[in-house]
């Protein structure tokens, strides 16, 4: 009881900190000397060669004091119902000096004020004098929240975020010239100065620091840099000593030499190579690997020694040195000749090649956000063994254990952990860093004994890629036993990506894909609802190695989403896991999620008595799985998988060198053979300490693999599905520090991403992965973009579309040049492994395409009025969206409509299609006379087919389909094409239309020019319609051209435009599919900004002080416009009732939604007409809301110098004035009237 009501205490009160202003009145009249001393030492030393010249010789703080009294921390509340790894308080601070009320006369008497002193010295020699600018009697004060957010690593906090819950109170005295004397303080003496610089000041802290932005810090990433972790990796190659003496003379071949190489920095790391008999010119040709944590002022130190058969010490025969300071310049240093000195003198020459293969850094994306490589081969494994829990105690006679703990990397022992006494949930903490060449081959087993008598208590084995994917997500505890009461071993892996050379790469046989991955997403439940107001609007991110492979479309204002979609993913191995990840979309700022859910690939497979993998059929059997939101479960996500095998074929780096390759395979097998051998012999030796244990044979595990197979190109070729790799090995660009992104078919994410490029040149390899459904159809896109992650055209350089099926023949022996557009070239090599599985035509390019429509007529419709008819009109709908109205025909039960459509479908087998026949009113809303779904799944491609839809009430829609396949990107700023986006691109067009008049069907190309967008390729959309390979036209253009050349196909206007006369668009039966025209792939190149926007937007206005100003970008953003958004337009017409103010008048436009604050428009600032007594503006902005979005005015007194005094607010509800044409009088203070109007029709 007492526990429950603090915690209710501390969540409802605020404490009072008492003790801590108590302690800090003491400590700040002790630490404040010392304080100002040393900033002044600082200071002074930055500013000693800062002086700006003209005129002003030196800078310098002359004294600087915060006085002596010290802040005080108000109050202080504490959020007690966050999630546990989460600490949030409120902190109520002041620092105000001149602030006497608490203070004693003796206090006051001694009260020294804040002061800074910055002395300016002007002039030379002599002939100068110093003069002070003084800043004093500073005061602050605020309210701030603090957020800690906890983590498992030292020092435990992973971020400190803060924020100013309110804008802060600052007051300070600034005398810029006369210093104490005749100094004035001009932030008093020049009105309106003060609130001028408080508000410069206040506008720059407030994206950064107040609510509701946060300004984080991250802890763990600041410390990790004093940390003595690996932050690379050096490739030392011994190639040989000469002229080796141990003494004079020293007789010919009579050394055992052997070097050993030492870091200064980790005095533990020793590596030595083998000790070469009788030879004083010995040849090694030895590589070793050693971790590197810091360079400057380090050294690797190569002893050589003679071994000494009889002896229990070596003999030194000399040193020499390398200082990795070197590293910073160049990093690969071949040929290396080193004296080997002694006693100060030459006793040898060592030569070597030494190369650094530093780690890779983190890309960061536009929105801060770092992703990290985690699906490199090689690099470097930071594991923690933190602790273990339910271990057997089955053999303790008490009950209690003496545990400690193994190591085994690839079984081999690395580290012992030290041994605890008598307790059965040990803790160690034991960090282990080492070299990985091939992470997917990596397993790791943690044995935990009793030292009692070395029995294993807990038997943990897992796979490296199995810890670094759940330590990602926060899951650090692997069950070691299939049963959940077994024991368990908490674990954690850092995993950090090395620059490595060709030579490294091509010593790492990658092993080739096991196959691909289909996975049906289907609907989340009672997912966690972060907003107060409304609900969330969720989306998924499905996420392999940290990169982002695909998305879902965003499902607005709800926590049971329903998404039917379906990806196809490539699967490179048995421990691949694929992170579903739910996320909120937010109009303002980083998107939060709502929770993880692991999609684990072994779960799907199986081997056959060959070892193969056996195809995964589970698009019936769906998935409830638990969503993990900070370590809570909340929601449900459903999904279903299916898993299609590839054959086992060689990989290319494994073709390449097939010979290493087979030399690998039979050292793991002499390995595994010799460790056999030696573990028996322990075992008939000690019999009683050791059990047997024979391995069944017939686990998946524990088979053998098949045997592989390399096919030829005309043999690869023969399957449609299958995976296909882009190696790219290297790029010359037009532009510095690019990106190359790849892409396949319609994935709107890439599957690859380089890294930066070095100037104009891409030395570094990478690759990207995706699993292809038609290869023959199949399309390979490369992008060149300045960014990693690319959200609007603007960031890109070219885009070009290949036949995936042409550059794999071209490069199927050696790589291929590529030209991508815009002087940029890139050198690809693909590798294509095939899957044996052949996919359902409606899981292939058959399934996704355009539908060309011709409502014909109906028959036999339901009669709707008194006369025994009805006025029918038919509209279509797509997902709930509605694409075409025909026109009404007038007393039939029959009509005949003949209008045509053209439209595309992501899925025509999943997404929902339908038609809706209405009764057309004059005076009351349309009544629905019938509705049915349309089912293209089982038309033929390519064909026209006649389609007749049975309504559910009576009578039947006839319709003419045409169903052409083809691959369909979504727009790049869209992300993802989900129902057309037809309210994101009715919104465009809408605003496009406004801003330039007359548009139509005209954009701006990639080159500048105007073009039609019924005639150009957009966003990489193809035509397989006629003549698979071709472009189709007019479906998705970058920018403003995708909103044209949708909207104009599924709109008709009323007034048809200048341009749509032209290029005889603009009528409903003619949309932007109508008519397909191939053409061969080509480049796409950016899209000129600039260009565009003299096309579209109009003129620019000459500078005026007196303007009102409104953003067209603001009013139709998307985060005002939801789902049910309605245009409008409000006026702001005049004011009355108030009498003639010194200052002219001005209003503010706000419109507020549950999601977002937006000002529509600020107007002029106008004075009183005296003789109609009232202030008159007469202007108006055009804007889109929901029906529950709120319409705010305030009317301001204008201030040149200063900020504008806000005289009266007041607001209206849009649902208030649906529909409404007279004018509106909104009251507002003192008798004043604020005439408007809004037009806002909800239907």
């Amino acid at each position: 009881m007492t526990r429950t009501l603090s915690v209710e205490r501390l969540s409802n009160q605020a404490e009072t900190m008492e003790w801590m202003n108590s302690f800090l009145d003491k400590f700040w009249v002790i630490y404040m000397p010392a304080f100002s001393e040393m900033v002044m030492t600082q200071a002074n030393a930055i500013l000693k060669d800062q002086a700006p010249g003209f005129g002003i010789d030196a800078l310098s703080v002359d004294e600087f004091t915060l006085g002596s009294k010290a802040p005080r921390v108000d109050s202080i509340k504490s959020y007690t119902r966050t999630a546990d790894d989460i600490i949030m308080m409120d902190w109520a601070f002041s620092f105000t000096p001149n602030d006497t009320d608490d203070m004693t006369k003796n206090e006051i008497k001694k009260k020294i004020d804040p002061k800074v002193a910055l002395g300016v010295t002007v002039g030379k020699a002599f002939v100068s004098k110093t003069l002070p600018i003084l800043v004093e009697d500073m005061s602050f004060t605020g309210r701030l929240k603090v957020k800690f957010r906890l983590s498992e690593n030292f020092p435990h906090v992973k971020m400190v975020s803060a924020q100013f819950l309110e804008a802060p109170t600052i007051d300070y005295g600034l005398k810029p010239v006369g210093g104490d004397t005749f100094g004035i303080d001009i932030m008093s003496f020049i009105p309106g100065l003060s609130k001028f610089v408080n508000g410069i000041i206040h506008m720059t802290l407030r994206p950064m620091f107040y609510a509701p932005n946060w300004f984080d810090v991250d802890i763990e990433e600041l410390l990790s840099g004093q940390t003595n972790d690996a932050t690379g990796v050096v490739a030392v190659r011994v190639r040989r000593a000469m002229k080796l003496k141990t003494g004079n003379p020293t007789e010919p071949n009579s050394i055992n030499p052997y070097v050993q190489i030492k870091l200064t920095s980790n005095a533990e790391t020793e590596v030595t190579t083998k000790v070469k008999k009788l030879v004083n010119d010995p040849v090694f040709m030895e590589t070793k690997y050693i971790l590197l944590s810091h360079l400057e002022g380090h050294y690797l130190n190569f002893n050589v020694f003679n071994l000494l058969q009889d002896k229990m010490d070596d003999q030194l025969i000399g040193t020499c040195d390398f200082p990795l300071a070197e590293f910073l310049q160049e990093e690969v240093h071949q040929g290396l000749v080193k004296s080997i000195m002694n006693s100060g003198k030459v006793v040898g020459k060592l030569e070597l090649d030494i190369k650094y293969f530093p780690s890779l850094k983190p890309i960061v994306l536009d929105n801060g956000a770092k992703e990290t490589v985690t699906d490199a081969e090689v690099g470097i494994l930071k594991l923690t063994l933190h602790e273990a829990r339910d271990l057997d105690i089955s053999n303790s006679v008490i009950g209690l254990l003496n545990p400690y703990a193994e190591i085994y990397i690839n079984n081999d022992l690395v580290r012992t952990c030290r041994r605890l006494r008598q307790t059965n949930e040990p803790h160690w903490d034991q960090v282990w860093e080492q070299y990985i060449t091939q992470q997917s081959e990596t397993d790791i087993q943690i044995l935990v004994r009793d030292s009692v008598d070395s029995s294993v208590v807990a038997n943990l084995t897992v796979n490296l890629q199995d810890v670094i994917f759940e330590s990602g997500r926060g899951q650090h505890w692997f069950n070691c036993t299939d049963s959940p009461d077994g024991p368990k071993v908490k674990l954690s892996a850092n995993w950090k990506p090395l620059a490595v050379d060709d030579e490294v790469t091509g010593k790492v046989h990658m092993n080739a894909p096991i196959g691909g991955l289909r996975l049906h997403l289907r609907k989340a439940e009672n997912l966690k609802n972060l907003e107060s107001v409304g609900l969330v609007d969720p989306y998924v991110r499905v996420i392999l190695n940290g990169k982002l492979r695909a998305r879902s479309h965003t499902i607005e204002e709800t926590v049971n989403p329903s998404w039917d979609e379906v990806y196809f993913l490539p699967v490179a191995n048995e421990h691949q896991h694929y992170l579903l990840e739910v996320m909120d979309a937010e109009p303002e700022g980083k998107d939060r999620s709502l929770g993880t859910a692991a999609v684990h690939v072994a779960d799907f497979l199986k081997k056959d008595a060959e070892g193969k993998w056996l195809p995964y059929e589970g698009e019936d059997k769906i998935i409830e799985q638990k969503v993990i939101f900070n370590k809570e479960e909340i929601g449900v996500i459903y999904y279903s998988v299916s898993y299609f095998p590839a054959l086992p074929v060689y990989s290319l780096s494994q073709i390449e060198d097939k010979q290493g390759y087979l030399e690998d395979i039979e050292n793991a097998k002499r390995k595994n053979l010799e460790k056999y051998r030696r573990d028996k012999q322990r075992f008939e030796e000690n019999p009683k300490e050791f059990e047997w244990l024979d391995l069944n044979t017939q686990d998946d595990a524990n088979k053998e693999p098949p045997p592989k197979i390399e096919l030829t190109l005309d043999e690869a070729i023969k399957y449609p599905a299958g995976n296909m790799i882009v190696h790219l090995l290297s790029g010359n660009f037009s532009k510095p520090d690019v990106f190359v992104h790849t892409l396949f078919d319609e994935h709107s994410q890439p599957s690859g991403v380089s890294p930066r490029s070095v100037g104009r040149k891409l030395h570094a390899m990478s690759s990207g992965e995706s699993f292809i459904r038609d290869l023959a159809h199949s399309k390979l896109i490369f992008r060149v973009a300045t960014v990693a992650d690319v959200t609007h055209s603007g960031q890109l350089l070219s885009e070009k579309i290949f036949s995936t099926l042409d550059i794999y023949r071209q490069s199927f022996k050696k790589p291929v040049k590529l030209n991508v557009g815009n002087n940029n070239f890139v050198v690809v090599r693909l590798e294509y492994i095939p899957s044996e599985v052949k996919l359902p035509p409606l899981d292939t390019v058959l399934d996704v395409g355009v539908v060309n429509m011709t409502i014909v007529g109906a028959k036999g419709l339901q009669a709707m009025d008194s006369n025994g008819k009805a006025d029918p009109f038919c509209a279509v709908t797509l997902e709930g969206k509605v694409l075409k109205k025909t026109d009404k025909q007038k007393k039939t039960l029959d009509p005949a409509w003949n209008e045509q459509i053209s439209f595309p479908m992501v899925s025509r087998s999943r997404q929902v299609l339908n038609v809706e026949v209405y009764d057309w009113d004059y005076t009351h809303d349309d009544r629905l006379m019938g509705r049915g779904r349309v089912d293209l799944s089982q038309i033929q491609a390519n064909k026209a087919s006649q389609v007749t839809v049975k309504l559910d009430t009576q009578g039947e829609v006839i319709l003419s389909v045409t169903f052409a396949p083809e691959y369909i990107r979504p727009p790049l700023e869209a992300k993802v094409l989900s129902a057309l986006h037809l309210d994101e691109l009715g919104s465009m067009g809408s605003a496009v239309a406004g801003a330039g008049g007359k548009v139509g069907s005209a954009v701006v190309g990639a080159g500048g020019k105007t073009f039609d967008g019924a005639k150009e390729m957009g966003s990489g959309v193809k035509d397989m319609a006629g003549s698979i390979g071709a472009p189709v036209t007019g479906v998705a253009g970058d920018g403003l051209d995708k909103a044209t050349s949708f909207i104009k196909g599924f709109r008709k206007s009323k007034h048809p435009t200048e341009t749509d006369e032209v290029n005889g668009g603009g009528n409903g039966g003619n949309g932007a599919y109508s008519s397909i025209t191939p053409r061969p792939s080509d480049s796409r190149n950016s899209t000129d900004q600039s260009s565009m926007r003299e096309g579209l937007l109009a003129p620019k206005a000459n500078h005026l002080r007196n303007v009102s100003t409104s953003s067209a970008e603001s009013t139709y953003a998307a985060s005002i416009s939801g789902p049910e958004s309605v245009p409008g337009r409000v006026s702001v017409i005049s004011l009355e009732g108030w009498p003639s103010f010194e200052q002219p008048l001005e209003v503010k436009v706000v419109l507020k939604t549950s999601t977002k604050t937006k000002t529509l428009l600020k107007t002029r600032h106008t004075k009183i007409d005296r003789e109609d007594n009232k202030y008159s503006w007469n202007e108006s902005v055009a804007f889109r809301s929901a029906p529950s979005g709120e319409l705010q005015f305030t009317v301001r007194e204008h201030h040149t110098f200063g900020k504008s005094k806000n005289l009266g607010t007041g607001a209206i509800l849009l649902t208030d004035i649906s529909s409404a044409s007279d004018d509106i009088i909104v009251a507002l203070e003192d008798n004043g009237k604020l005439k408007l109007n809004v037009k806002y029709l909800t239907g």
